[in-house]
């Protein structure tokens, strides 16, 4: 895949991501966080078992050969990244939230230099400067004097979690993942993930799992399809194409897109917030490597084998 429609991908997955938080907050609403969270990936998993049968067949030697990091992967990314953000939803604020949110493509750029060893280049730490600039500026509205008030609580030390858990995820699939494709990796972790899910929420129903009334099964069905399906599998393949460290960058636009669906719901949005916007979107080109203008093919013979670029 060229990296132009890598970038696509990305900044799709958080467009997706960006609706999940509108969508979430609708079904939580009306059902146990956990329970909503379990039949999203019972439906997730269903689709990528059955496209990956299709498409790839099943590779059971590889998902045997990396089980262990795939298991890692699934009970952090998956399970241990929406338990911990669903159930902090529930004691914090969206604005500490989305704070919280916005330190991932920093603690993965630091763990991907501290476990890979990917030199963090200047312009990752402009970046994601101006990405959080930008981010911290649309949730507060330009009132950055809330910030004042900002308490690491219960809900905010879980969001600080799933970030945590979100970026090791990253972190394990680009380091410990050998021969296996982004759509096998993406399946596996989907399943083992979404099984961890469902038994907690069984347990903790009485061995049952609590159906979902009907207006909530459209919007676990466009969370489960785009949001986890798509996403998910963009997200693991821009892992694999340029790395964990670009690729987290892109995470900051989640809010964003946030902000742009709740305007197109009828919410108003400042000039502040909009200047925001623009900041974490130039961030992420300027981190990502995404304005950087292709090698031409004297430059690619006359460039030294083996490393990989990090600028």
């Amino acid at each position: 895949m060229k990296k132009s429609l890598v970038y696509l991908t990305l900044v799709l997955s958080t467009l997706f991501w960006g609706a999940n938080f509108n969508l979430g907050k609708y079904v939580v609403h009306a059902m146990d966080p956990l329970a909503a969270a379990a039949w999203r990936f019972i439906a997730a998993g269903a689709v990528m078992a059955a496209y990956t049968f299709y498409k790839e067949g099943i590779d059971w030697a590889g998902v045997r050969r990396n089980l262990a990091p795939l298991a890692v992967m699934a009970l952090l990314g998956i399970f241990g990244f929406n338990v911990a953000f669903f159930y902090g939803l529930q004691t914090t604020s969206s604005v500490d939230g989305s704070l919280i949110m916005t330190l991932n493509p920093t603690i993965t750029v630091v763990l991907t230099a501290l476990v890979i060893g990917d030199r963090i280049s200047w312009r990752q730490v402009l970046g994601l400067a101006l990405s959080f600039t930008g981010v911290v500026t649309v949730v507060t509205g330009g009132a950055w004097s809330m910030l004042a008030h900002f308490t690491l609580g219960r809900g905010n030390g879980l969001i600080l979690l799933g970030n945590l858990c979100w970026a090791v995820y990253s972190i394990v699939g680009k380091r410990f993942i050998r021969q296996l494709s982004a759509l096998q990796t993406t399946t596996a972790t989907m399943l083992i993930g979404g099984a961890a899910i469902t038994g907690l929420a069984m347990a903790t129903h009485g061995g049952t799992l609590p159906v979902p009334a009907a207006p909530n099964v459209a919007a676990l069905a466009v969370m489960a399809l785009f949001g986890s399906v798509m996403a998910y599998l963009w997200w693991n393949n821009g892992i694999r194409t340029i790395g964990p460290a670009r690729t987290a960058v892109f995470f900051d636009l989640v809010p964003i897109f946030t902000m742009v669906i709740a305007i197109s719901l009828g919410e108003h949005v400042t000039l502040a917030q909009g200047l925001g916007a623009v900041f974490v979107i130039g961030g992420v080109l300027f981190s990502s490597g995404a304005l950087d203008r292709p090698a031409t093919p004297a430059q690619t013979r006359l460039a030294p084998s083996g490393g990989q670029r990090t600028c």
